[in-house]
């Protein structure tokens, strides 16, 4: 399936791909995290699921480099998300965390905060995760 993917925009941090009439893919270079970069990822990825009315994201952590400083996480739980999900109703996302815990932006609290916006799941490969945003 990720064969198929299309670039939509890229920066030091990350890249937000498209895949045609499915899903937004986001995935990290494994670079530090500025959060004007990794806000302006998130903010691609919601223009790209606007333009093409899509609702799933598969959000690939595992080159995260360290977990969001607290300031974007909560920007992303408590502006991004809402507003998002505002427009864009039952919203799907599936994440591939970090392998590594010290670098996980998905911990219990931050899970369980999505669901306020999104059904959400977490998955350990990308063949899984996309067949559960597919199947949805």
């Amino acid at each position: 399936m990720l064969e198929e993917t299309k670039h939509y925009f890229s920066n030091a941090v990350g890249s937000v791909l498209y895949v045609p009439g499915s899903f937004v893919y986001l995935h990290w270079t494994g670079e530090p995290l500025h959060s004007a970069e990794l806000r302006a990822l998130y903010v691609h990825a919601r223009n790209l699921l606007l333009r093409y009315d899509l609702r799933r994201i598969l959000a690939d952590h595992r080159a995260m480099p360290a977990a969001f400083d607290e300031v974007d996480r909560d920007w992303l739980l408590t502006d991004w998300f809402p507003h998002t999900t505002e427009e864009i109703p039952r919203v799907r996302y599936a994440a591939l965390p970090s392998p590594n815990p010290q670098r996980r932006l998905h911990t219990d609290d931050v899970v369980q905060a999505l669901r306020h916006y999104a059904e959400v799941a977490l998955f350990n490969d990308i063949a899984s995760a996309t067949s559960w945003l597919e199947a949805g």
